[in-house]
């Protein structure tokens, strides 16, 4: 198959992953707002994973066009433009720290919340989450800045390109490897606890210390999360690894390869509402009581177009009925008039 023809097809896929994306990161984020069972610091943290994953999609097309299917790259102000912001995904680039940031802190606060549930000062409060994300997203921005201002269009290259010392370079990438592994590391650790200790060390157990029986719906809830973020976190590092180990190497970025690397890369943006969907029933008691409050809310503005119309015709047909009566009667004492004054 041709280049040309793999750039097509490739495009064609990148556009199905972005249209079931972005709607479906969306319903999420308006889930998690709207049903307040849904309310925690996870499902906080994983909305914020989805808006950032919005973020990517909404910038994937643009970039991927600029890249597989237009010939020549815009030159001027335009160009530089198009190269800090839109042809080499640095916008991406900061929503996917982002998103690996923030599951690194959800393994964290799941690992403190089943292992030290007593420690109430590991604990992630709601205010906390805040601010968390605030610094979540202050240093992705900062960490990506360089690569905003250092990129811009040359005309030798007729390209995009990043004037700064291999020196500088090398020692960018080796930070954001080194971040990448130690997030990583984090993730496979506090997982790696969660699960040894729901499994051999029982630590959500049917009987309480003090006697008292357990939910069982509570403990089945907590498994079920457990297995969730899991999920979500696998997906992610699945995806994102291949790209990452293919950009240590000096595959050149038109090859195959990098190509679905790439892809596979937004490919984890619009799976986890997926695995929402499958895994999780508040997501999805979520999701019918969204639907059937905005069904309520379109009946209800019907309801009163209706009564509107129908009081409108009542009164269009008293109105009609008056006039006729007030004919009719009029005509009478018109003919009864007449009839007295023609009589003899």
């Amino acid at each position: 198959m041709e280049t040309h023809q793999i750039d097509i097809v490739l495009l064609t896929f990148y556009a199905i992953v972005v249209l079931a994306g972005i709607p479906g990161n969306i319903l999420f984020i308006t889930v998690v707002k709207r049903t307040r069972s849904m309310h925690t610091t996870t499902n906080f943290l994983l909305a914020n994973i989805a808006v950032a994953d919005t973020i990517t999609l909404i910038f994937c097309i643009p970039g991927v066009i600029l890249q597989l299917a237009v010939e020549h790259h815009p030159s001027g102000a335009l160009g530089n433009f198009l190269c800090k912001f839109v042809t080499m995904h640095h916008v991406p680039g900061v929503t996917l720290l982002v998103s690996g940031i923030s599951l690194t802190l959800i393994a964290i606060e799941r690992h403190n919340a089943l292992l030290r549930p007593m420690q109430e000062t590991l604990r992630l409060r709601k205010k906390q989450a805040y601010i968390a994300v605030g610094l979540i997203w202050t240093f992705s921005i900062s960490f990506v800045l360089p690569l905003f201002v250092q990129q811009k269009y040359v005309d030798e290259v007729q390209g995009c390109h990043m004037d700064w010392k291999a020196s500088a370079s090398r020692v960018y990438w080796g930070l954001l490897a080194a971040l990448t592994a130690l997030s990583l590391l984090v993730m496979l650790v506090c997982y790696f606890r969660i699960v040894k200790g729901i499994l051999c060390e029982d630590i959500l157990p049917s009987d309480t210390s003090q006697g008292e029986k357990t939910n069982e719906q509570d403990i089945r809830n907590k498994r079920k999360i457990v297995k969730l973020l899991i999920t979500v976190t696998v997906l992610f590092i699945a995806c994102f690894v291949p790209f990452a180990s293919i950009s240590a190497t000096s595959v050149s970025s038109l090859s195959l390869s990098y190509k679905v690397s790439y892809f596979l890369v937004y490919c984890s943006c619009s799976l986890n509402p997926v695995v929402y969907a499958f895994q999780s029933s508040n997501y999805r008691m979520g999701v019918k009581n969204v639907c059937a409050n905005r069904q309520r809310r379109i009946d209800a503005v019907n309801g009163v177009t209706d009564d509107v119309i129908e009081k409108y015709n009542v009164r269009a047909c008293t109105r009609i009925i008056s006039k006729s009566r007030a004919v009719t009667i009029g005509s009478i004492m018109q003919l009864k008039l007449h009839h007295v004054y023609s009589c003899p």
